[in-house]
This record gives structure tokens, C-alpha cells and sequence, in this order.
């Protein structure tokens, strides 16, 4: 009878020529001349749904000269709830299996050769994922050849590619093209056939889960789809329902990234596996690609370096360590050269930074890599900002517009560093009046810095500053001016303390505490002593005239005041006075806002000295220029009286109350003889 595989369909034709390099032809040994092949949808194997069969086809021919009569084909199988007739045997046309047996078949004489197929029924107590050794034998009247293991599994599925070509990839910097154009992009199609069938053998809808995952360890590689199946963190596909008797083509989208997948000139076809399973059945698929030769550079270790040395006399070495990579996918050279003009024209010198060729470093994919080292020498005390450096071009020798150059450098950093002076450390002033200090600053760094300043000090001396801040050049100076003020109210010798001005490079930021990039100048102003004195009547103006007789002593007193801040000892001397009058002492020693008194001594002489007498006071501060003159003193000298009970000695006190210098009782006996004197007159 005739009957068509209609299972197998286009899977079988596409797998054919897969499946014809698996197969290894069994050719007896000795007397037998008979060459048998076989082929299922894989190799040696074939699938086959429940109440379906699984189909294999094959061939025999012969290499004697003699034919081989009652060419018989055998099958059997080894495994519980399998018989030998689930196999059926018949002639195959290339499209067509016409069966004509079961288990066993005699196909007559053979004449060339021989085209066969084998169908096997599954049904019995069997399930999907079950399988079984078919051992196929041939024999003819003169020759037996060896037998054939084939195996069948039981799967409600299977799958097919019409991808069998070899693929051609390059590496392209392109985004987002199209990949159905793109040279570096390139679409493959699984397709799961449903084969699925009821007790009937009707074709049922397939709900069972199939996975098509990539299952290839190969970098370099860009696995992607646009079916929703796809899950891309996962790289795998779940396509969970096809309709009856249907099939699913699920297309995946690859590409090259990154030079990882190595040329094929270099090692060969790269070779993409996907694996098709549910969860019972593993099967794979593979797709061939060739690799395209990809020429790339990296150059790497190179920039700039801060250094800092501006303000040493130390030169300093900076030094870089530079790796040369192939980033491309196959073994190349690489030439090297460099440009130090630049450096060498400031007087830095470069060592390491020789030009050279370097042979076959390995791909990208192989870690090929040239390591090497390059050092500068930098200048000591340059300014900040200076820079200079070299630079690296490496170029690829199998493609010479894949070429990088690398910038080397070394910047000088702003150091930093301060130093104060002030023209004079010590210094007095007149209370109420102020003393400046004027305080030079010194950049010591190597760029323009912004110095800050800050005093310290009793704040009743009222410390200030002409300015808060200087920008000053490297190496040069700004000045600030540091103004202590007297208090009003100072005493003589009082002192400020000592007052500090602070100076904070701007390095220092807000937080001065602990900052290394200060320098302070001290300083202490006192108080000078003002002299200021005032000599004048001991009580009032009318005490400053007196009478005495002749021969008779007298005292007067006239106060000195110390209005100045200080102790005076103040001077006091007689002017204008006649020889009978002297002070009680030469000098009176005074505190601030304090005032003595002093007395004056009257003798008069006792004859010859009738009438008035008049004087003043002159007191002289210890600075030997600041006086004071009292007013007019006047004693008037008078006729001595006949009264022996006057008195011969007389002192003015202003709390005994009389007349200017008298006591009370002398004062009434005085009064009592001018007025006799006046009557006898």
C-alpha cells in the first residue's frame, strides 16, 4: 500500500543534509558486500506523536559484481510495550513511503540501490518524552551487513530551520538598523511544528510549554527578539499554545558586539546553538556563522597628573603605566609613536617614550595586551597651572585607519603658603587716640592667592583693620593696616595685651581652625601719660590776700590738682615773692584725679617791709613742660603792734572760718590796734 509521510514534511528535507554527516554507513565485515544508510529527523533518530509515527529513510547498495538476491529489511526492539510490527517497511520515491511490511520485508534482488523507509506506529502504553532502540538489520541470499541503532522518541513536537547557510557577520557601529539589512545583523527561524494527536489520530492544539533558549557560551554575541515569547534577561523563549496541526516560527535577531566572537580566518566558523526542550525533551540547533576579519585599537593609562612642587626646590617624577590592547578579533601589530616636543621644549624630560613596532598581540577575546611604562620629570618651583606633556599614536598594522592617540600631561598644582611682618610690634598712644601697625603679607605659593584676616584682642582697645581680605600675586606682598584705639578712660601705662591679626590662605575655606596655611603677627599698644595739672587757692579766691606785722609769721596753703591719668610729681615754686616767703616744700607728689595741698611760709621781716606784697605759684607736671599758675597771692606787711599778747605766728586754715591769714582771737586784736592807730592819727 502507499502512503505519505506527512509528518516529517519539510522538516525532514531540512535536516537531511545536517543529519547525512551524522550517519555512518554499517558495511559488513567479510562476506558481505552490502552498504546500508539511515536517516531519521535527527541523525539516527525520530520523533513521532502519540497515535503518529516516527519515519526514517534509507539506503542499500552493494559493491559486488554479483547481485544480491532477497534483499531483506528487519526491524525489532528491546524495550517493554514495543513490538516489531509497530514498524512498517516500504519503497521510498524521495517524497513518497509506499509500506509493504511489517517488521520484516523482502525487497528481492537488488539492482543498484535500494531507497527505503521505515514508519513506526507510536501507540501503546507509552507518553511524550518515552523512547526506544529500533534495531534495523539487512541481509540478502550472500551477504549480511551489520545493524543499524536507531532510536525513537516519542515528542508531540518537533522542529525545523530553513537557516542552513553560514551567515556572514561584521562589526558595525551602527544603532537601531534594521536587521534585515544590516551587514552585522542577521534573522534565524526555529520553527516548532505541532504534531499533537488525539486517540483518533486527529490534529489537536498543543498546550504543553516549548522553551527555545540560546545555550551557547561564546561571547561576543547579540541575542534578541522582537516576539513577545522572548524574555531577554532570561535569553529564552516560551511559546506555550500552537493550534492544531499548526506550526510557530519564531525568529531571533543576532549580531556582533564588541570584537568578543573571534574572526573565522583566525579560528574558524562560530557556531550559534539554541536549544529547543519542554520538560522532558532537550534537542538542539545550531547555526554557522562566519566572522568577519575586525581591526581595533585601545590605547590605554594615559592623562594628565597633578603635581605639586611649586613650592620646593624638589624635582618630581610622574610616570604612567600604558597598555596597548587589540581590541579587534583576530592577532595583530601595532605601531607606536610619540610626540614629546612639547615637554621637551619646557626642559621636561621624557624617558620610556621610544617609537616601536609591537608583534601579534592576541584578540580582544584573548585579553591581547602590551604593557609598558613612561615617565616625566617636572621642574621644581613653577608656577600653578603650568603644563606640558606628550603625546601616543598607536596604530593597527592589518588596518591603518584604526589608529588612537593619547594625550599625556602633568599640571602643576597652586601650593600654598603665607608669611606676615609688621613694622613695629610695641607702640603708645594718648588716651582716645589710636596707633596703626602696618602689617606686609607674603605669598609663598605659586599662584595668586586671596589671604584673609582676622584680629584678636580686648575688644575695648577696639582693634580693627583698613581691609578683610588681599589678593596677592605669587611672590608678592599686600599690605593691611592694624589700628589699636586708647580707651578714654586709660590710666598711664595701661596696656592693650596682646593683640593678634590672623592671616588664612583662601585654601583655609570657612573652617580656619586647623588650618596649616596661616601665619599671626602680635602687638601691644599702651596707654601714654597725659599731664595735666592745675595749682590754684587752697578754698576760695578771698583767702589768697593776708596781713601780718612786722616780725610776725604766717602761713598760707594753695592746692595742687593731678587732672592728667597718671601719678605727677609735680614742682611748685614761688614767683615774684620776696625773700621772707618760702614754700614748705619743693615738690608734692600727686595721683590722677587726686589733689594736695601745700603750704606757703610768710616771715615778715621786722622792719623795712611795710606794705603789700604780692606773688604766685607756679606748679610744674614731672614732664617739665606742663604748668599751672596760681593767681595772686598778696600779703601786706604791717606796723608791728604794741600788744605783746598778739600772736608772733599765724597760719590761714579755711575751717577756722576768719579773714584771710588770721585766726579769730589774733584777727579781733589786729582789728582792735588799726582802729587806736587811726584815732591817734
Amino acid at each position: 500500500m502507499e502512503q505519505k509521510i506527512n509528518k516529517l514534511g519539510a522538516f525532514v528535507a531540512t535536516l537531511a543534509l545536517i543529519a547525512s554527516v551524522l550517519v555512518m554507513p554499517n558495511v559488513s565485515a567479510g562476506d558481505g558486500d552490502l552498504s546500508v544508510t539511515l536517516v531519521g529527523d535527527k541523525g539516527l533518530t525520530s520523533y513521532g506523536a502519540m497515535h503518529g509515527h516516527a519515519s526514517f529513510t534509507g539506503s542499500v547498495t552493494s559493491t559486488s559484481a554479483d547481485a544480491d538476491d532477497n534483499v531483506t529489511i528487519t526491524t525489532s526492539f528491546s524495550e517493554a510495550g514495543w513490538t516489531d510490527d509497530q514498524a512498517s517497511i516500504g519503497s521510498w520515491d524521495g517524497s513518497t513511503c509506499t509500506v509493504e511490511g511489517t517488521g520484516s520485508h523482502d525487497f528481492g534482488t537488488l539492482d543498484g540501490t535500494l531507497d527505503f523507509c521505515i514508519q513506526v506506529m507510536i501507540e501503546g502504553d507509552v507518553s511524550n518524552g518515552d523512547s526506544a532502540e529500533m534495531v534495523v538489520s539487512v541481509s540478502s541470499s550472500s551477504s549480511t551487513a551489520l545493524d543499524t541503532n536507531a532510536q525513537v522518541i516519542v515528542s508531540d513536537w518537533t522542529f525545523s530551520t530553513a537557516d542552513t547557510d553560514a551567515k556572514t557577520f561584521a562589526e558595525s557601529d551602527a544603532v537601531g538598523e534594521d536587521c534585515a539589512t544590516a551587514i552585522n545583523c542577521h534573522t534565524y527561524t526555529i520553527t516548532i511544528h505541532n504534531n499533537k494527536l488525539d486517540e483518533d489520530g486527529t490534529p489537536v492544539a498543543l498546550s504543553d510549554s516549548v522553551k527555545i533558549s540560546y545555550n551557547s557560551a561564546t561571547p561576543g554575541w547579540r541575542i534578541d527578539s522582537d516576539d513577545s515569547a522572548w524574555d531577554e534577561m532570561e535569553m529564552e523563549a516560551t511559546i506555550g499554545y500552537i493550534d492544531a496541526d499548526s506550526s510557530y516560527d519564531f525568529e531571533i535577531e543576532v549580531s556582533l558586539s564588541g570584537s568578543y566572537a573571534l574572526a573565522s580566518s583566525y579560528v574558524g566558523n562560530s557556531v550559534l546553538a539554541f536549544q529547543v526542550s519542554d520538560d522532558k525533551i532537550i534537542d538542539f540547533v545550531e547555526f554557522e556563522a562566519v566572522v568577519e576579519d575586525n581591526f581595533a585599537v585601545s590605547a590605554q593609562g594615559s592623562g594628565n597628573q597633578d603635581v605639586d612642587n611649586g613650592c620646593s626646590n624638589q624635582d618630581f617624577k610622574v610616570d604612567w603605566d600604558v597598555s596597548v590592547k587589540n581590541f579587534g578579533n583576530l592577532p595583530d601589530d601595532f605601531t607606536v609613536s610619540f610626540d614629546t616636543s612639547d615637554a621637551v621644549a619646557a626642559a621636561w624630560s621624557v624617558t620610556g617614550a621610544d617609537d616601536m613596532t609591537i608583534s601579534n598581540i592576541l584578540p580582544k577575546a584573548e585579553d591581547g595586551v602590551y604593557d609598558f611604562n613612561i615617565e616625566m620629570e617636572i621642574p621644581s618651583g613653577l608656577a600653578a597651572g603650568t603644563n606640558h606633556g606628550f603625546t601616543m599614536t598607536v596604530t593597527s598594522v592589518g588596518d591603518s585607519s584604526q589608529t588612537q592617540t593619547q594625550e599625556f600631561s602633568a599640571t602643576v598644582v597652586q601650593c600654598y603658603g603665607i608669611e606676615m611682618t609688621v613694622d613695629k610690634t610695641t607702640d603708645s598712644a594718648d588716651p582716645s587716640a589710636s596707633s596703626d601697625f602696618t602689617v606686609t603679607v607674603t605669598n609663598l605659593g605659586n599662584g595668586e592667592d586671596t589671604v584673609s584676616y582676622m584680629t584678636m584682642g580686648a575688644q575695648a582697645w577696639a582693634p580693627s583693620l583698613s581691609e578683610m581680605s588681599s589678593t596677592i600675586a605669587s611672590g608678592e606682598t599686600g599690605q593691611v593696616v592694624f589700628t589699636l584705639t586708647v580707651p578714654a578712660d586709660s590710666s598711664a601705662a595701661a596696656k592693650s595685651g596682646m593683640a593678634m591679626v590672623h592671616a588664612y590662605s583662601e585654601i583655609c575655606g570657612d573652617d580656619t581652625s586647623d588650618c596649616d596655611y596661616e601665619d599671626h603677627i602680635s602687638v601691644e599698644l599702651s596707654s601714654n601719660q597725659v599731664f595735666d595739672i592745675g595749682a590754684g587757692y587752697y578754698y576760695n579766691a578771698s583767702m589768697a590776700s593776708a596781713s601780718v606785722q612786722e616780725g610776725m609769721a604766717l602761713q598760707l596753703k594753695f592746692n595742687v590738682t593731678n587732672n592728667g591719668n597718671g601719678n605727677d610729681n609735680v614742682g611748685v615754686a614761688l614767683a615774684n615773692a620776696p625773700s621772707w616767703v618760702s614754700l614748705s616744700q619743693n615738690t608734692v607728689l600727686v595721683g590722677p584725679g587726686q589733689v594736695s595741698t601745700v603750704t606757703i611760709d610768710v616771715m615778715a621781716p621786722a622792719s623795712g617791709g611795710l606794705g603789700s606784697n604780692t606773688f604766685q605759684i607756679i606748679a610744674t607736671s614731672s614732664d617739665g613742660t606742663t604748668t599751672s599758675t596760681t593767681g595772686d597771692f598778696t600779703v601786706t606787711v604791717v606796723e608791728q603792734s604794741t600788744d605783746s599778747s598778739g600772736p608772733t605766728t599765724e597760719e590761714v586754715d579755711d575751717d577756722e572760718g576768719g579773714l584771710p591769714g588770721f585766726g579769730f582771737l589774733p584777727a579781733i586784736a589786729a582789728i582792735g590796734a588799726v582802729l587806736l592807730l587811726r584815732r591817734r592819727l
